[in-house]
This record gives structure tokens, sequence and C-alpha cells, in this order.
């Protein structure tokens, strides 16, 4: 890859016409609402706020990294020419089946280290970070978060995507969904009656960034190795001078301290990923702040939840989809010609699956699996499967299968008490988290499948008249 961290990705993605800089726009307002414009028109730039009204010059924002797959391509170091719909689903493809871990590489120092905070100078809002929505319960400089934190049993280091709100100016919010990695290794700490270490990086290259939300990475290995992993080198990191957690040396900002179960404060609300401010305000375990490094103009990087499809959604397409047709191959399944997850559905609450069938039961065995394997599990809602002539990226073409190949009596089942999460909107407030899974079987079925009616639109007809035809649609 041509860049090795934010600073040099902005730079790439600038000399390919992809950045805007917007000077004056408020955090209390004007930062939210450009975001959600952006996150909801295709192909709109990356933004670099700058010049925000109560700050100096130099301390930025950065939101919608990666909202185009022009952008998605340079993360990935591809040449953004080549970013296709299909070439960016076989890039993943491609890194997951040849995949090998790099550990990261500690290194004495880096531009992280520039500036420290501590004691009486620790102060949250020297930094400006935005209000996202309009009925948030603060500011929160965490929405592209990567939190660090250390496994006390193994010394496994997981990166994890949780929310971080502003409370006081060394107090930072925590909010973590139950069976979240970073939530047990807190609950660890916390069962031995000891202090739970914790960085909170809130500006990393976007590589590292997309480590920390994927779901699915498997349990045990760390987001740095992964990353080292993707990128093909070791990610360089020092040793936290407060927690000794590793931390990436080329990190904008990073915030270390610890969480205990006797220091708790209310949370939220937060405009969440499914569209609503679904979680309330719970009380939460908070971060203790006992330094901040941070480079010289630093850059915050934004990815504010909310109703999808939204920036991170349109990256984690294709990494989910990608690792969701690797379980389920993994479990010993074939015939899987494709995964989708559609960033409408926030790329939890609905996978597509196309099958060429080979036995009776192969379609309910695939749903299954998808429903539940690593990468789909938290937080789904509905698995369709049809079959490999169906266009699974076009949703046009996956209803026509479930409205003409599937009766809803035989051909659509339910698991029960899944894990959910309180961020689900149809969890009611307060209750255990469980939710519920429909699968539905939209491939022919096996035993009609010489006798089912046969279909007016052929695949390769159709790709064909589009070569040969296409330039008429110019």
């Amino acid at each position: 890859m041509a860049w090795h961290d934010m600073r040099e990705w902005m730079a790439e993605v600038e000399a390919q016409g992809e950045l805007r800089v917007v000077e004056g726009a408020s955090w209390q307002e004007d930062i939210g609402n450009i975001t959600e414009m952006l996150d909801h028109t295709t192909d709109s730039p990356c933004v670099v706020f700058d010049q925000i009204p109560g700050y100096p010059a130099g301390l930025r924002v950065i939101v919608n990294c990666n909202g185009s797959r022009r952008r998605q391509a340079i993360t990935l170091g591809m040449p953004p020419e080549e970013a296709t719909h299909e070439a960016l689903f076989e890039r993943w493809q491609d890194i997951l089946n040849d995949f090998r871990p790099i550990s990261p590489e500690m290194v004495s120092s880096g531009p992280i280290l520039e500036n420290t905070l501590k004691g009486a100078n620790i102060d949250l809002e020297k930094f400006p970070a935005p209000m996202w929505h309009p009925k948030d319960g603060g500011r929160f400089i965490g929405t592209a978060s990567v939190n660090i934190m250390r496994d006390p049993d193994t010394n496994w280091v997981n990166l994890g995507t949780y929310r971080n709100q502003i409370l006081q100016r060394d107090k930072l919010g925590v909010w973590i969904s139950p069976g979240k990695h970073g939530r047990m290794i807190r609950e660890r700490y916390f069962e031995r009656g000891e202090k739970c270490p914790i960085v909170v990086i809130v500006g990393s290259d976007p590589l590292i960034f997309w480590s920390a939300c994927v779901e699915g990475i498997r349990y045990g290995v760390s987001e740095l190795d992964w990353v080292g992993g993707v990128q093909g080198r070791p990610v360089p990191v020092i040793k936290g001078p407060v927690t000794g957690l590793p931390i990436p040396a080329t990190a904008e900002i990073a915030i270390e301290g610890f969480m205990t179960r006797d220091d708790m404060h209310i949370e939220g609300p937060y405009g969440e990923w499914t569209g609503y401010y679904a979680s309330g305000t719970p009380t939460v375990p908070v971060v203790q702040i006992e330094a901040i490094h941070h480079r010289s103009d630093p850059v915050i990087l934004g990815c504010p939840q909310g109703k999808p499809p939204h920036e991170d959604n349109q990256f984690l397409a294709y990494i989910k989809s990608a690792l969701i047709k690797q379980q389920i191959e993994a479990a010993g399944v074939s015939g899987v010609t494709g995964v989708w997850c559609p960033p409408e559905g926030g790329n939890r609450l609905l996978v597509i699956v196309s099958l060429k069938q080979r036995y009776p039961g192969h379609a309910k065995q695939v749903a299954h699996i998808a429903s539940q394997c690593g990468a789909a599990a938290y937080n789904g809602r509905y698995v369709i499967v049809v079959d490999d002539d169906i266009n699974i990226y076009d949703i046009n073409d996956v209803l026509w299968a479930v409205l003409t190949r599937s009766d809803p009596v035989d051909d659509i089942e339910f698991i029960r008490r899944a894990w959910s999460s309180p961020l689900d909107p149809v969890v009611p407030h307060g209750a255990i988290p469980f939710n519920s899974r429909a699968i539905i079987d939209a491939t022919i079925p096996w035993e009609r499948r010489e006798t089912f009616p046969e279909s007016i639109v052929k695949v390769d007809k159709a790709r064909a008249v589009r070569e040969q035809w296409g330039h008429i649609l110019q």
C-alpha cells in the first residue's frame, strides 16, 4: 500500500479528487448535518472540517472516508479506477482465502507522542468533537474510535469500535453491547476486583478502524495482527506510557485510562446504526483518563451511525459478505456462489445467499449457518437463500425470487431467542436483548427442479444484450 497513516491516506485521496475541505462549519450542528447528507448521497466526497468555530485552525474532523468504492480501493491499495462492485468483493475474497496474520512491530516512539496532556491539562473539549444528531446526550468524540483492551487471562489484545461520549473533561463514556469482546474483557477485570486498562484511539488510519468494527474476526485473533495481514506489513506500535497497551504509533489522538466497576455515569442517548435513538440512557463504567497523547494539529476520525445506509455500511458490506461466505464454507458446506449483506440493512439485518443446490435440505442448511456464524449472529434479522441464477446484488431480483419461488408456510422458518442488542429498536427498553430470525428459502423446491416453470429472463442472455446494446443507456 502506498500510504502508511491517516495523513498519507488523505494525500492519496486528495490526489484522486475525492477530498473536500469545509471551513467554518459548527460542531454544534453543521458537521453532523453535513455528514448525514454525505452518508445518504451516492459517491459523495470525503470531507475534512477545519477552522471550526471556537477552535484553532488545524484541529480537524474528517468524515465519509470510505463512503465510495474508489476510496475503499485506495484503502486496500487498489487502483481507484478498478473499484467496481465485483473487484472489491473479489479483493476481500483473495485476502481472506490466503490470509496470514502479521504481528505488530514495537517501536520506541512515533508521531502520536508529539504532545501529551496530563493532570489539570486533560480536557476532552480541547478537541472539536461534534454533536452528531440533534437529540444526542452530548458530544461523542468516538464514533470511529478504536477501543484497545487486553484480556487479563491470555494477553490477547482486542480492538473494538464502541461509542465514546465526553462526560467530563477527564471522563469518557464507553458503551459496549452485551456479548461483544470488549465487554467480556472488561468484566474479567471487574470479576477480579481490578481496574481495566483501556486506550481509546479517536483518529486512526481507515484500515485500523475497519478492523475494529468488523464482526467475525475469530475470538483470540488481535485486530492489529489482522491489519498487518491485510496490508502485508506490521503495524508499528508504541507501549502506552500509562496502560502498557499497544498504541498505533501514527494515530492522531490516543486516550489512556482505566475503567472500574465503581465509577459509573449515565451515557447517551445516541442516534444508532438502525436509525433510532434506541438504547436510552444507560449507566455504564467510564474511562478515568490519565493521559491524552496527540499529534500536532490532530484529526478526529468520525463515522457517526444513523439511518442506513451510512458510511460504514458501504465498506462493511464487502468485508462481512466475504467473511460469511468463508465461514459457511469452513463449516463444510459447498455450493455457495455468493453472499451479500446490503448496506440498506446496516450489514446485519439482511443476509442474502446465492446457492447452487446439490442435495435436499441444502438451502436450509446454508440458511441456518448464515444466520448464526460469527460474522452474522449479532443483531441479525432475515436470511434469504436464492438459486444461483438470481442476482443477489439486485434487490428487485431477490424479491422476485422470494415472491415466486417460496411459499410462506413451507419456506419461512424462525429462530427464537437469538443474540440481539439494546440498540435493536424492536427490543423493549430494559428487556433482555433477544430477537428472532426469519430464514426464507427462496430457492426452487428441490423436488420440482425439473418441473418448475422456466423463467423468461436468462442471466447469460441479459448480460450479452447489455454488452451489445448497453450504449443506448449512456
